[in-house]
């Protein structure tokens, strides 16, 4: 029996000592950027998109707000370059962010923001949309990982449901 105890006692003392810390939720504010280049992407849509665009974020966790902004650069390597921009909702008032804790990775989060984006049947071409108020504009739900780095100063953002990745840094 004694051995047994023994035995039990080693195997679960590692877990016991190398347990991951239960973080507190985040608090103030970061602003970050989320590329939004991929190649399948492009692949699937090459009439209407050609170059880079990314998301640049700001997330207020302690109103839990977000804001953002998508920048499109359209036809980058040719001669009819473009840019565009607009708010990542139609209104400018910012979105809702909710956020949990993730069950799957212990000391991260998870965070959700709806936003709009351009419909491709009423905006083929997204080179002229103006920051705010466009008609035909999407509301899409984009769900996230926040991963905490260098003391939760930073947080590397994984979306879950697009094949995008970025990060976040206090402000």
């Amino acid at each position: 029996m004694h051995r047994i105890v023994t035995l039990l006692s080693l195997l679960i003392l590692p877990l016991a000592v190398g347990a991951v810390p239960e973080l507190p939720f985040p608090t103030g504010s970061c602003s970050g950027i989320i590329p939004l280049e991929d190649a399948r992407i492009l692949e699937k849509s090459p009439d209407f998109f050609d170059g880079d665009a990314n998301l640049t974020v700001v997330f207020d966790f302690d109103n839990a707000e977000a804001f953002g902004v998508f920048i499109l650069f359209d036809d980058w390597d040719g001669d009819n370059e473009a840019f565009a921009q607009w708010a990542a909702d139609q209104d400018g008032s910012g979105m809702q962010l909710d956020i949990k804790r993730d069950d799957l990775l212990p000391a991260s989060f998870i965070g959700s923001i709806t936003v709009e984006f351009p419909d491709d049947a009423f905006t083929p071409d997204l080179v002229g949309v103006q920051p705010t108020g466009n008609a035909g504009f999407k509301r899409y739900e984009l769900r996230f990982r926040l991963l905490p780095t260098a003391g939760g100063a930073t947080y590397i953002i994984q979306t879950l449901n697009a094949p995008f990745h970025g990060f976040c840094s206090a402000i």
